[in-house]
């Protein structure tokens, strides 16, 4: 495949995460609040479950309290202090309208004074899981870390076309373009993309910054 159609083929899905510094390039983050209600250990994150990234439904009844700035701009995609990811109830209505398979956890809000906060938000937790999309051998993956990968090439075909999912060997999470695209056009604040061509780790480097539209 030459190199024309390789970024075709990576145009239809970018890297994603969320952004920390964007309120006047300061970083804001929401401060979980709620206590662990089991013993930390590996099996256990503290709250009755394996980790905020699991593949896996939580499959407890999950209600968190966070804590933010009043005077902060509140993205919907909201930075968080223990893993979690925090979406506004618009970017949970565009995730449930391409039929994202997660499931979702309202929150409360509160200030700096312990005032609940008129905001809604939900911890939303991806049921994706990671899919077999990299082509090791375009992507010159040997599998040793110390390596990494010089760039992302994904196969061309032969894996579910999913709105969002993890990338398998780099368990980096990506996204479908119609997805990113809705997000962008409905004005949907806190995400970072990244072309996955750009994508660098290991003795490569690391990847450039994440921006608005990825490029």
């Amino acid at each position: 495949m030459d190199a024309d159609a390789t970024a075709r083929v990576d145009s239809r899905y970018w890297m994603y995460q969320v952004r920390s510094s964007i309120d006047d390039d300061r970083e804001i983050q929401a401060a979980l609040l709620s206590p662990s209600t089991h013993p930390a250990h590996a099996g256990d994150c503290g709250f009755g479950f394996a980790s905020p990234l699991q593949d896996e439904p939580y499959g407890v009844p999950l209600k968190l309290l966070y804590q933010v700035r009043m005077s902060d701009k509140h993205p919907d995609f909201y930075p968080d202090s223990h893993g979690f990811c925090l979406f506004s109830e618009r970017l949970v209505n565009v995730m449930r309208h391409f039929e994202v398979k997660a499931e979702y956890f309202p929150v409360r809000m509160i200030d700096e004074n312990g005032d609940t906060l008129p905001l809604s938000y939900y911890v939303f937790h991806s049921l994706e899981g990671v899919i077999d999309v990299l082509d090791p051998a375009r992507s010159e993956w040997t599998g040793d870390w110390r390596v990494g990968v010089p760039r992302v090439v994904l196969k061309p075909d032969g894996f579910p076309q999913r709105p969002i999912f993890v990338c398998d060997h780099l368990y980096e999470p990506m996204m479908r373009d119609d997805l990113k695209q809705s997000i962008q056009g409905a004005g949907i604040t806190g995400f970072g993309f990244l072309n996955p061509l750009r994508y660098r780790c290991g003795s490569h480097g690391f990847p450039p910054p994440y921006t608005v539209d990825g490029r």
